[in-house]
């Protein structure tokens, strides 16, 4: 009876793990399944099992490509030639002397055609054709366009649901209970560095699961505002192909930096030499976030820190990366005149501008289309005061791309 009771308990604890791992739970299961985790050190070993177990599923996924979009031309060229023009004439075509066969030969098929099956197609039967031809394409397209949306919004959710758990078991070897921290100022003071904090703790080797597959690397990165100094990398490395940036390869870049800074920079040479150092951390801030956005950090009263994981529902982790841009409007208040910042959307690319997938600390992913982010009570993508900087109190979560420092006037180097 006690085997029984014993199988069935851990029966029922590996299906709510797996459920945790896919991100079915409800927000107080998964808050259950997070407390199990952090008290049971054989829960935390069989959700280990079950990643092992679920990974090969995870690589061995691809998102199916549609049909090529020149489907009008393809179908054009499979259609017989155009009948000759009434009134026209065809000049006979003279056959191959070693062809030619006589129709009164005996035993023998003539292959001159009779005239009357000369031209079996008339423009009828060809227009015809072609308009049965284009309402088959106007019924399908729309149909492979948006089944290769969901296809790739798909694709980008489980990028985030597999960082989300990534981010919860960072959270659980943390003793403040805290996030990857962003620094306030230096070479660590961009949103992206959590990828190479995860890394360094062993919980992300892949950096193909920081990449949405909805945009180019290369148009994300030069709507980020890509130098002309930063391009050199962007050329010798591979620019489509997911970059594993780690913390030594940052310390390396800062080290080579401050070593020019020090040693000052007389000759036109040495002055190349420092400026390729500073593109080249440049470039490691800009690609180690890969397309997603990460929270800024956040004011705790007067200091600034990385925010305390409470798995709250409406707390944005991490989402799409967008490159958000912020007016500065003078209104009349009260007092007087006030400068109100208001941010603006047009800087949404992923998924064809349609919206952004976000992931909230309670593990949860969804879709905000595009015209609902000024809606939340919470926008994600900047703090309370309409800025894309860090959040102004414990609550208030500010996303930003991988480069973004979590104040506009922060040194990043």
């Amino acid at each position: 009876m006690c085997s029984f009771s014993a199988y069935a308990t851990s029966f029922v604890m590996q299906e709510d793990l797996l459920g945790y791992l896919l991100g079915a739970l409800e927000a107080d299961e998964m808050q259950r399944v997070e407390k199990l985790l952090r008290e049971s050190p054989e829960a935390r070993e069989m959700l280990a099992d079950l990643e092992r177990k679920l990974g090969p599923l995870h690589d061995d996924c691809e998102v199916v490509e549609p049909p090529p979009t020149d489907l009008v031309a393809r179908t054009l060229d499979a259609l017989p030639p155009l009948p000759p023009m009434p009134g026209m004439e065809s000049s006979p075509v003279e056959p191959a002397a070693d062809s030619q066969v006589s129709a009164s030969t005996p035993g023998k098929l003539s292959p001159v055609l009779e005239p009357s099956d000369a031209v079996s197609w008339t423009w009828r039967d060809w227009v015809g054709s072609f308009t049965a031809a284009c309402i088959l394409l106007a019924i399908a397209l729309p149909s492979m366009v948006e089944g290769r949306f969901m296809a790739r919004k798909q694709a980008c959710q489980d990028n985030l649901r597999q960082l989300g758990m990534a981010m919860t078991q960072y959270v659980n070897r943390n003793a403040e209970a805290r996030l990857p921290s962003v620094e306030s100022t230096g070479y660590q003071a961009f949103a992206g560095v959590y990828a190479p904090r995860l890394h360094a703790a062993g919980l992300m080797m892949d950096p193909r699961s920081t990449h949405c597959p909805s945009i180019r690397s290369s148009d994300f990165w030069t709507a980020g505002g890509l130098h002309s100094a930063e391009e050199e990398f962007a050329s010798t490395d591979v620019a489509e192909q997911p970059t594993l940036v780690t913390l030594r390869m940052l310390d390396a870049a800062a080290r080579d930096l401050d070593r020019h800074a020090v040693a000052g920079a007389t000759t036109m040479e040495e002055q190349i030499a420092w400026q390729g150092a500073i593109a080249r951390l440049r470039w490691l801030q800009q690609t180690a976030g890969g397309h997603y956005a990460y929270t800024l950090g956040v004011r705790d009263g007067e200091e600034f820190a990385s925010p305390r994981f409470q798995g709250r529902s409406s707390f944005a982790v991490m989402s799409d990366a967008a490159i958000v841009k912020v007016a500065n409007r003078v209104v009349r208040d009260s007092e007087g005149w006030a400068s109100v910042s208001s941010p603006s959307d047009e800087g949404v690319i992923s998924h064809g501008g349609r919206g952004i997938n976000v992931l909230y600390e309670d593990g949860r992913v969804r879709f905000v289309p595009r015209e609902s982010l000024g809606q939340l009570v919470d926008h994600p993508l900047v703090n309370h005061e309409g800025r894309p900087e860090a959040g102004v109190n414990i609550d208030d979560a500010s996303l930003a791309p991988s480069w973004q420092a979590p104040f506009v006037h922060a040194r990043q180097r």
